[in-house]
């Protein structure tokens, strides 16, 4: 395995042991497949709650059910729903378009067996953080305009363009030292993809499809000094001007969410209050 990919999985799986916010109990969490792809699902009570079908960052090399395991168990708390965690394969070993391919599988997995799980698939979102936001990105489009599609994407600081990195974020948080920069951007995009993919490819960079109407209503968090911010907040503009509702914050000051995020910490509270309340307006309308 390439010395890098093993340092990255091994500062993640490091960094998100550390404890986060309190997450409250739940009812229930097990260890399902989702056909051939491992899932966890979170129920916040015995009751049937709408579906949160969640897909993990890290790279697209790193990352796992564990890693991720408390913002899932605090979302599912907080927003009362059902989550299904997604553990895509990952490359190296299983290069672009395996990771898709998983997430596309789980989610329809998770939407046709919401009964099954304690939730409603009438009330169901996709959310993701980082390359998880990427891939709901991707899920959310591949459920564009379908009457049975998400009522919401929740997309965490996503990278939506892996073809070319010249927007003026990737340029000014370049090479900034022990962080998320856009070197490191390169090299994971560069692992996932390879050398023959076309990575102008909507599944691989999702901000390259040409008609955005009709997707989810989105929330989207981005990080102001996060190389990530101007392709996360482009794409925003891009779905308002196809007639998408959208919720965007900036977190000022902040640097790429990453292992903040996945657990849950402190630092990146404003962010995940945006989400809670997002998630909880589109999947608990006053109606219900």
């Amino acid at each position: 395995m390439d010395e890098f990919v093993r340092a990255f999985r091994e500062r993640v799986a490091l960094a998100t042991r550390e404890p986060g916010m309190a997450t409250g109990e739940l009812h229930e969490v097990r260890d399902l497949l989702a056909g051939s792809v491992p899932v966890r699902v979170y129920r916040p009570s015995a009751a049937t709650a709408p579906l949160l079908c969640y897909l993990h960052g890290a790279g697209f090399v790193a990352g796992d059910l564990d890693t991720h395991d408390q913002i899932c168990r605090l979302l599912a708390v907080r927003v009362d729903g059902v989550v299904v965690a997604v553990d895509y394969r990952l490359a190296p070993e299983h290069p672009f378009p395996a990771p898709v391919d998983d997430a596309l599988a789980a989610v329809a997995w998770a939407v046709g067996h919401a009964a099954e799980l304690g939730a409603d698939a009438s009330r169901w979102a996709v959310v993701g953080d980082s390359a998880g936001g990427t891939l709901a990105a991707v899920v959310a489009q591949h459920w564009q305009g379908r009457p049975d599609g998400p009522c919401v994407q929740a997309l965490v600081c996503p990278a939506l363009q892996l073809d070319e990195f010249e927007l003026p974020s990737h340029h000014e948080f370049a090479a900034i030292p022990d962080g998320f920069n856009t070197a490191v951007l390169r090299q994971v995009a560069g692992i996932y993809l390879g050398d023959g993919a076309d990575r102008r490819d909507p599944r691989a960079s999702p901000a390259r499809a040409t008609m955005l109407g009709g997707l989810a209503p989105t929330v989207l968090i981005t990080a102001e000094r996060d190389p990530l911010r101007d392709d996360g907040e482009a794409y925003a503009r891009r779905l308002v001007e196809a007639g998408v509702p959208v919720t965007v914050f900036r977190h000022l000051g902040m640097v790429h969410y990453g292992v903040w995020w996945c657990r849950g910490a402190a630092e990146v509270a404003p962010g995940i209050d945006v989400v809670v309340a997002a998630l909880a307006s589109a999947l608990h309308p006053p109606s219900l």
